[in-house]
């Protein structure tokens, strides 16, 4: 009987979440997607378990303490704390991202936990115990004077431009509707010394449709949604591709890999692709290079950069 409330309590919240929000937040995502989205990005996997014992351990991994809000109010929380910079309280990813940056210069892929990691071998030999919290706390006040990351708060106007690189090969033989592929920023953009995506920075793309090779020699066809990617500071930039980009990708880059990888032309809106080996199927591989546009202005954290 007890079990059966449980149950019932359980739905009768996920009922409120979905239907009016909570505590006057607007509504949130499904919290079991909510969770396994920030776990993948922490953790690199989703773990096992009820939804509430995970999201207590993810706590503890995170935070070192269990909370005793609302499991919405949680779930706000631990994402704000990865990814919100508010004044005089930066997020984990920007720690984690300025971290890189100083050391390496570019950002390292793979999960937050795992590039943690790497920074302590790196500077230590060895890993460490304790929630990711303060193991970035003791390294930020070790690589940076009086534990003080040098950063301005920027705006950034539309159309401003990125190259990237793909992550994932997409193909005209295996990609479908609504996949979605990697790419990552090919090289570091920086606007007076201040760095908004550095080199190594993963995005996420989305595949909008595909068209197969036609009778009559038309070329295979990918069409490309929208594009997503965290700056520096963990905020969410949408980009496309737009007029200067595509000039750009038409002049220089299938210029360049022409001959490598046939002559792929994005159409006027800038979303097309194809290939000019006529009626082929068509691969777009890991390493290939192109342009894309900032597709709104944007306020982000900035990382001053003293050594340019």
């Amino acid at each position: 009987m007890k079990r059966r409330n449980n149950i019932l309590g359980l739905c009768l919240l996920l009922s409120l979440v979905f239907s009016s929000g909570v505590f006057g937040k607007p509504p949130a995502r499904n919290p079991l997607d909510w969770l396994n989205e920030l776990e993948k990005d922490v953790l690199g996997t989703v773990t096992e378990g009820n939804l509430f014992d995970r999201l207590t351990q993810f706590e503890m991994v995170l935070t070192g303490r269990s909370a005793d809000d609302s499991l919405v109010d949680r779930l706000f929380y631990l994402e704000n704390l990865l990814y919100s910079n508010q004044p005089h309280d930066i997020c984990l990813l920007y720690k984690l991202q300025a971290l890189e940056w100083v050391l390496y210069r570019e950002m390292t892929p793979g999960a937050l936990l795992s590039r943690l990691e790497k920074i302590e071998l790196f500077l230590y030999g060895q890993t460490f115990s304790g929630p990711i919290t303060k193991r970035l706390e003791r390294l930020i006040t070790q690589l940076f004077p009086n534990g003080d990351i040098e950063a301005n708060w920027v705006s950034i106007p539309e159309g401003l431009l990125v190259k990237a690189k793909m992550a994932d090969e997409l193909s005209s033989v295996t990609s479908k509707a609504d996949d979605e592929f990697k790419f990552i920023i090919a090289e570091t953009l920086a606007v007076d010394g201040n760095i908004l995506f550095p080199k190594g920075s993963v995005g996420v793309g989305v595949v909008q449709s595909v068209k197969k090779p036609g009778n009559l020699g038309r070329d295979a066809r990918l069409s490309f949604g929208r594009f997503k990617i965290r700056a520096i500071d963990g905020s969410f930039v949408n980009i496309s591709f737009r007029s200067e980009a595509y000039e750009l990708n038409r002049s220089y880059q299938w210029a360049v890999a022409a001959s490598a990888l046939g002559m792929a032309a994005f159409g006027p809106e800038g979303i097309l692709l194809g290939l000019a080996v006529k009626g082929k199927e068509w691969t777009m591989p890991v390493g290939t290079e192109f342009y894309l546009q900032i597709t709104e202005p944007i306020r982000i954290y900035t990382l001053r950069d003293n050594r340019r």
